[in-house]
């Protein structure tokens, strides 16, 4: 069939989508989507759809854009990724803001990038979407997307219901491109007993500000970068104690003075032409964990992570596991293990232990 090429806006590599056939068939075309969700993917989703030519509409539950940045967030949080990397390739981030933004700082931006783009007037935010259905109309698949006008989500948000609160409306849609986040549902393992527990039990999601933990003992269950946020804020206030079911591989988002790791790590000897069978064996990730593994253990004196002695995995290797990016609690943590053996001494005074009066992490 003959082609026509819509004109792009700017340089995308969705530009397949830009490719619509001649021949007028308009029901069976793409021609409007739905995008669902105006975090970070769904903004980049929403303008390079719109810049192809489709007419893109951005459902939103809360009042404003930023997802989990804004609804899950809680004091002094941070990106672990650096501002240089994170950052969308046509908007650099402010180089006032710090090299890892806190996450009003991303949220700004992401309200800039809105500004530059002009994405606003495609957002409806306070838009709930219940279900999405699939349907035929005239041998063309066409979605039905059903949403209900609610209150800010979460409560705390900010921003007013629109009204008819309550109300369902289904809007029809040719493709739907959902953004609504990896972590937009909680995920809480069933723990035998966990029921009968009397005190208090919430998902890291629910956490907002430290004062939370002040005079309880606290267990932290899981170790990712949220769980060892947590363990920190709570050891200052708190008992402490972090369960750990099969490790995990701490390195610092910050390296050397203060650099981003990120920007270490994206050089010109980590990204240049590898062999198609040194990539499938893993050669080059096998050689550089030996000298990485050397590294740690001449300067924190633990070669299962940066400054890590406790909560090891069963195999350190590069590239076999998602690196733990928070690393503020390991000195609580590593306090008891070090305690235990006199190679510690060799490197406090790079590292030095946590004040006296602070509790440890168990």
């Amino acid at each position: 069939r003959e082609t026509e090429r819509v004109p792009m806006a700017s340089l995308t590599p969705w530009h397949r989508l830009a490719t619509r056939p001649a021949e007028p068939s308009a029901r069976a075309e793409v021609r409007t989507i739905c995008v669902i969700g105006a975090g970070p993917s769904g903004l980049v989703a929403a303008k390079h759809l719109r810049d192809v030519g489709y007419t893109v509409t951005v459902l939103e539950r809360s009042s404003k854009v930023g997802g989990t940045f804004v609804h899950k967030a809680y004091d002094d949080a941070r990106l672990v990724s650096s501002k240089y990397l994170t950052a969308f390739s046509d908007l650099r981030s402010p180089t006032t803001a710090a090299d890892h933004m806190s996450l009003p700082e991303y949220v700004a931006y992401l309200e800039e990038y809105c500004d530059r783009q002009e994405l606003w007037s495609l957002m409806r935010f306070g838009t709930e979407v219940l279900r999405v259905t699939r349907e035929t109309v005239n041998g063309a698949l066409v979605y039905n997307v059903e949403t209900r006008a609610s209150e800010a989500y979460p409560a705390d948000a900010g921003g007013a219901a629109q009204a008819g609160e309550g109300r369902t409306r289904t809007a029809q849609f040719d493709a739907v491109c959902v953004c609504s986040g990896l972590h937009e549902v909680p995920y809480t393992p069933a723990i035998a007993g966990a029921d009968s527990f009397d005190g208090v039990s919430l998902h890291s999601c629910e956490y907002k500000e430290r004062s939370l933990f002040k005079g309880r003992r606290v267990l932290v269950l899981g170790c990712g970068e949220t769980g060892m946020d947590l363990a920190y804020r709570a050891v200052h206030t708190a008992a402490t104690a972090i369960s750990v079911k099969r490790g995990f591989l701490a390195v610092p988002y910050e390296g050397w003075g203060g650099v981003p790791l990120d920007t270490l790590i994206a050089n010109l000897f980590e990204h240049c032409h590898e062999h198609w069978l040194l990539h499938a064996l893993h050669v080059k990730w096998a050689v550089t964990t030996v000298f990485i593994r050397a590294g740690f253990w001449l300067t924190t004196g633990s070669s299962a992570g940066w400054d890590q002695w406790v909560g090891h995995v069963e195999q350190v290797k590069r590239g076999h596991h998602i690196l733990c990016k928070s690393t503020a609690a390991l000195p609580f943590m590593n306090r008891p293990a070090k305690r235990k053996t006199w190679r510690h001494r060799l490197w406090s005074w790079l590292h030095p232990p946590p004040q006296r009066g602070d509790q440890d992490i168990l």
